[in-house]
């Protein structure tokens, strides 16, 4: 037999259509509690008739004894007294008991019906539905529960823009290839040099997107395949920058490479750590952006390694680029942003390249950040030591 059946309850959740409405459910938890308030009341009540009764049989003999009377039926009838009055006491305080407890338990769980109405909204799509502020212990739930739907809202927003920013990366090349396409087949075009690598360019953008997709999506689920090691930060640069050669050539860019304290291994994975110098330097290449000496333009930028006595290594690329306001630097390792909205589609970039860094780093530990102060642009990149004791001769 199949253990992994579900019942009848996980078949019916499951079979449920998203955004159903659940039929309303038997107050289940309601009645468990005026029970136990019920059962409580009703026991604590009997204990207290009992002791009563003995109690007060023992004192009226007690009382006959001492006067000489005879105490069958003046004790009879004051126990048929006290138990008449006892009996209806524990009637009317039971009755009481049941209004209270029905009363209160039902003003305990108003905020849980309120959060469990919130939840049908949320999981119909709602996402801006929240819980009511209470005090206590369902305050904390209600705060929490808010937490999680205001986590749910922004999940959903920036799906939702990543699948806005998506259809625009990918209408732009495409509507190209669509209109030389028409125009060789009704012979506006000729299928010559030129009409090749216009259309060579454009299926070349639609697949470094694609790749790029596919590697910030690897980013966000690749801390469990992680292979950490000691690598060699100043060699796996070295090698990224061979590979960009042309590129800075062709962008006439000095690149200059400043190192300060004593270098050391860093704790990383070793393709991971060459995939984010690779964004990196593509986007020092990229902004490059500097002023013109005689006829031909010369961009001087730098790349700066700090290892200090104890904490993380410090990378900084750093290039002379246009002005970026504080709050365009908050987004830039959003995935899709460009500051400058009007470059979409001019370029091969789809503005993916800061969002795969920073998840790749924050997936190996570190941490990145984006400054700027006259006229250079800093981005930031920490990496964990692979020793977490310094060398003497580190920097401060």
């Amino acid at each position: 037999m199949d253990r992994t059946k579900p019942g009848p309850t996980q078949e019916r959740e499951q079979n449920q259509r998203p955004g159903e409405r659940r039929k309303q459910a038997f107050p289940v938890l309601f009645i468990q509690l005026v029970a136990a308030n019920i059962i409580v009341a009703g026991t604590v009540t009997l204990l207290l008739y009992l002791t009563f009764d003995s109690l007060t049989e023992a004192y009226f003999h007690r009382l006959m004894v001492e006067f000489n009377i005879s105490p069958t039926k003046l004790n009879s009838m004051f126990v048929d007294d006290v138990e008449k009055s006892l009996l209806w006491g524990i009637g009317i305080s039971l009755a009481v008991g049941l209004v209270l407890s029905f009363l209160l338990t039902k003003a305990v769980l108003r905020p849980l019906a309120k959060m469990a109405r919130v939840s049908e909204r949320i999981s119909a799509g709602d996402y801006t539905a929240r819980a009511p502020a209470v005090r206590g212990e369902l305050g904390t739930l209600a705060w929490h529960f808010n937490a999680m739907a205001g986590t749910l809202e922004r999940q959903d927003s920036a799906r939702r823009q990543m699948l806005r920013d998506l259809s625009h990366e990918l209408r732009t090349p495409l509507t190209n290839l669509k209109g030389y396409i028409e125009g060789l087949e009704d012979g506006v075009f000729r299928l010559d040099a030129p009409v090749i690598k216009v259309l060579t360019d454009e299926v070349q953008n639609i697949n470094a997107l694609i790749d790029d997709l596919v590697l910030l999506g690897t980013a966000e689920e690749i801390e469990s395949d992680l292979r950490l090691e000691a690598v060699d930060l100043p060699a796996e640069l070295t090698a990224v920058l061979e590979a960009h050669k042309h590129a800075i050539l062709e962008k006439r860019i000095k690149l200059s490479i400043r190192k300060a304290g004593t270098p050391a291994p860093v704790l990383a994975d070793r393709k991971r750590l060459h995939q984010v110098l690779n964004n990196a330097v593509a986007n020092l290449i990229r902004y490059s952006s500097g002023p013109k000496k005689g006829d031909r333009p010369v961009t001087e930028a730098a790349i700066v390694i700090e290892w200090p006595r104890e904490g993380p290594v410090r990378v900084c690329f750093e290039n002379p680029s246009e002005a970026i306001s504080p709050a365009q630097l908050e987004l830039l390792f959003d995935r899709f942003y460009r500051v400058d909205p009007s470059r979409s589609g001019k370029s091969r970039n789809a503005g993916l390249g800061l969002a795969i860094v920073k998840r790749l780093v924050q997936a190996q530990g570190g941490e990145t950040w984006a400054e700027q102060a006259d006229g250079l642009f800093r981005l930031w990149i920490s990496l964990l030591p692979a020793n977490g004791r310094r060398p003497s001769g580190a920097i401060g």
